[in-house]
C-alpha cells in the first residue's frame, strides 16, 4: 500500500521548504560540531597534553624532575596543608598537578589547617604552607619558605617549588643515607654559616652532611660517600694525612678547595698529598682582566673544558665565578703512578697568577708572576691495587679504564680507582656567591661525579618574565582604531550581511 500525500497538504509544504531544508542541514551540522567537540574532549581528558608558551618555560617540569618521576616504584603521598585562598597554596595546586599527570604512583590532598587541626597535629604542622611528602615509612617536609628564592637584596627572585619537591620526593625514595663529611679543625669552611645553601642542596639529593675532626676520631668512617676539605687555613697533621691516606686506599673519593692564604709555603702537608694525585698548588692569587666578574679582576670567571663534571655547564652557557682563587699545575714529579688528570677550569691567556699576596694594586710581573692561561680546578683519577678493600671506586667500570678530557689513560685503570676534585678557590661556595650563574651546578655535578652519580638534580627557580613594549604615538592609534572601532564594525558588517543573506532565502 502506498501512501500519498496530496500536495496542497500542509504537512508537506512545511517538508519540502527551503526553510525545512536548511533549518535541517544546520541541525545537521550542529549535532556534528557538538559530537566532534564531546569526542575531542573525551579524547584530551584520557590523554591529557599541554603547550607551554612562556619564555622561560614557567609551567613545564625540567628534564631532571621528569627523569625522577620515571624511576619512581612505589607510591608517593603529598599532603599540603595550606589554608583557603593562599596564592602560594594555588601556585602548589598547579605544580603539583604536573607531578601527578607525569606519574600515577605519586598522589596530592590538600588540607586547611584551621578546618582540620587533627590531621595537621599528626603530621606535626605548625606553620602555615608546609607540605609533607611520604613514601616507604620515611618523610620529609617541604616548608613555605623553601618554596621561595631571594635575591641577594632579600626580595623574592623566583618560585622554587620544582627544586623542592623533586628533592623531597628524591628524599624519601633514598633506601640508605649518603654521608658527605666536612674536615674541620683547621679554620674550614663552616657548612651552617658559609655554606648553607650548598648543604641545602646536598641534603635535597639524598645526602647527609656532617663535620668530621680527624684529630679525635683518627680516621675516616667506612660509610663516607666523600670527604671534603673546604678551605682550610691551618695544614693537616701528618697523622691526618694518612688518615685521607687510607681512606682513599679503601676507594675512597675526596674535594679540595684550597684557597689563596695569606703567606706562602703554608699548607705544605696538603699540598704534598695532593701532588701525589699530580696536582701542585701555586702560591698566588689569580687576576683575569678579560673574563671576570663585573669590575673585579681577582673574581675570574674561567672557561669550562670538557668533562663529564662540566658538559651541562657548557650546553647551559653557564659560567662559574671563583673570586680570590689560587692557580693550579701539573706536578709531574710528585705524581704517582696510575694516575689520570683532566683540566675544568681555564682562565683566559690575558691573566697571570700574582706572587704578591700583600699587594694592593697589582700589576703583571714577568719575573715573578704566573703568565696565563692558567688552571682552576683538576678531576683526578687514581688506580688503586688490587687489594683495595671492599669499597670499589666509583670510577671503576668492567669495561676497563677511563680516559680524562685531556685523552690521558691511568695506567692499570681496570681495576677499583679513587677519584679526587681539586679546586683553588673555595669562596664560589659561600652563600652571598653561590647563586651565580653555574655554581652550584659545578658543585653538585662535581659530587655526582666523584660519588659514580652523574644524575644530579640542579634545577632552578623560575620566575615569571616581564616584557615591555613602547610604542610610538602613530602605534597607539593604530592598535586603538584597530582594535577598539575596526574589529566591532568588522563584526556588525559581517553579521549584518548575513542576516539580510537569510531574509531572503
Amino acid at each position: 500500500m502506498r501512501l500519498t500525500i496530496p500536495r496542497t497538504c500542509p504537512v508537506r509544504r512545511l517538508i519540502l521548504s527551503r526553510r525545512m531544508r536548511y533549518g535541517s542541514n544546520a541541525f545537521v551540522l550542529t549535532a556534528v560540531v557538538v559530537g566532534i567537540v564531546l569526542m575531542v574532549n573525551f579524547i584530551a581528558a584520557r590523554h591529557p597534553a599541554k603547550l607551554d608558551l612562556t619564555q622561560n618555560r614557567m609551567y613545564t617540569l625540567s628534564e631532571g624532575t621528569r627523569q625522577v618521576l620515571r624511576k619512581i616504584d612505589q607510591g608517593v603521598k603529598i599532603t599540603a596543608f595550606f589554608p583557603e585562598g593562599d596564592p602560594m597554596g594555588e601556585m602548589v595546586r598547579d605544580l603539583l598537578k604536573e607531578y601527578t599527570r607525569l606519574s600515577r604512583r605519586i598522589s596530592v590532598s590538600f588540607v586547611d589547617p584551621d578546618k582540620n587541626p587533627s590531621l595537621a597535629k599528626e603530621h606535626e604542622v605548625t606553620a602555615y604552607g608546609t607540605s609533607v611528602v611520604e613514601a616507604g615509612g620515611r618523610s620529609r617536609k617541604v616548608m613555605q619558605y623553601d618554596l621561595v628564592e631571594y635575591s641577594d637584596q632579600g626580595q623574592t627572585a623566583g618560585f622554587a617549588g620544582e627544586q623542592a619537591f623533586t628533592r623531597a620526593i628524591i628524599g624519601v625514595l633514598q633506601e640508605k643515607e649518603r654521608p658527605v663529611y666536612f674536615l674541620v679543625g683547621h679554620d674550614e669552611r663552616d657548612i651552617v654559616k658559609d655554606y648553607w645553601q650548598a648543604r641545602s642542596f646536598l641534603e635535597g639529593e639524598g645526602y647527609t652532611t656532617r663535620t668530621l675532626n680527624l684529630a679525635t676520631e683518627g680516621r675516616v668512617p667506612d660509610d663516607a660517600e666523600l670527604l671534603v676539605i673546604a678551605g682550610p687555613r691551618k695544614d693537616l697533621a701528618p697523622k691526618e694525612i694518612d688518615a685521607v691516606d687510607g681512606y682513599v686506599s679503601r676507594g675512597g673519593s675526596i674535594m679540595v678547595l684550597a684557597e689563596p692564604l695569606p703567606r706562602k709555603g703554608e699548607l705544605a702537608n696538603l699540598k704534598a698529598m695532593v701532588g701525589k694525585w699530580g696536582v701542585g698548588l701555586d702560591d698566588d692569587v689569580v687576576i683575569d682582566p678579560a673574563s671576570h666578574y663585573f669590575l673585579d679582576a681577582g673574581s675570574p670567571i674561567p672557561e669550562a673544558r670538557y668533562h663529564d663534571i662540566t658538559t651541562k655547564l657548557i650546553t647551559g652557557n653557564l659560567g662559574c665565578v671563583m673570586p680570590r682563587s689560587r692557580s693550579l699545575h701539573e706536578d709531574k714529579e710528585a705524581r704517582a703512578s696510575g694516575v689520570s688528570r683532566a683540566a675544568l677550569l681555564e682562565t683566559s691567556d690575558k691573566s697571570w697568577g700574582e706572587t704578591d699576596l700583600a699587594a694592593k694594586q697589582v700589576s703583571f710581573d714577568e719575573k715573578t708572576d704566573i703568565r696565563g692561561p692558567l688552571v682552576l680546578a683538576y678531576a683526578v683519577e687514581r688506580a688503586l691495587g688490587p687489594k683495595a678493600g671492599a669499597k670499589e671506586a666509583p670510577g671503576a667500570s668492567a669495561g676497563g679504564g677511563t680516559k680524562g678530557a685531556n685523552g690521558e689513560t691511568a695506567a692499570g685503570s681496570a681495576g677499583p680507582r679513587a677519584r679526587m676534585l681539586v679546586v683553588g678557590n673555595a669562596s664560589f661556595l659561600d652563600d652571598d656567591v653561590v647563586k651565580f650563574q653555574g655554581n652550584i651546578d659545578f658543585f653538585m655535578n662535581s659530587v655526582g661525579w666523584l660519588v659514580g652519580r652523574e644524575e644530579s638534580i640542579t634545577i632552578r627557580a623560575k620566575a615569571p618574565s616581564f616584557n615591555q613594549v613602547y610604542l610610538t604615538d602613530t602605534q597607539a592609534k593604530l592598535v586603538f582604531y584597530s582594535t577598539v572601532v575596526g574589529l566591532p564594525l568588522l563584526f556588525v558588517a559581517v553579521g549584518g550581511g548575513i542576516w539580510l543573506r537569510r531574509r531572503n532565502l
